[in-house]
């Protein structure tokens, strides 16, 4: 009775210990797993990736147009300007007062 050759390379006995010796139904279990486990992290990846970025980027306005000739023309300024204020105060009146005025 010949024996089965067995692998030498120590991937090819892994893969053997791992996968080669399952039957086909286990095999589509764990198929269907691992799909399962990589949309489950990559979802709850981008909900913790978007609340960090919706908290870091919550004061900024966005990029004005930019012209070709250097910064942005002085009535864009202004209007940053004018709209990060706006923004500010109204995170300031959000705020709760504390003693010693921070």
């Amino acid at each position: 009775m010949p024996q089965e050759e067995q692998p030498r390379s120590f991937l090819g006995r892994w893969y053997r210990w791992i996968w080669a010796d399952r039957s086909e139904i286990e095999k589509k279990r764990i198929n269907s797993m691992l799909v399962l486990f990589l949309y489950t992290g990559a979802f709850v990846y981008f909900v913790i990736y978007l609340s960090i970025l919706n908290s870091v980027n919550r004061n900024n306005t966005g990029r004005t147009v930019k012209n070709w000739f250097g910064g942005d023309p002085p009535e864009l300024v202004q209007l940053k300007k004018e709209r990060q204020q706006q923004i500010d105060d109204s995170y300031k009146l959000l705020r709760k007062p504390v003693s010693g005025g921070r």
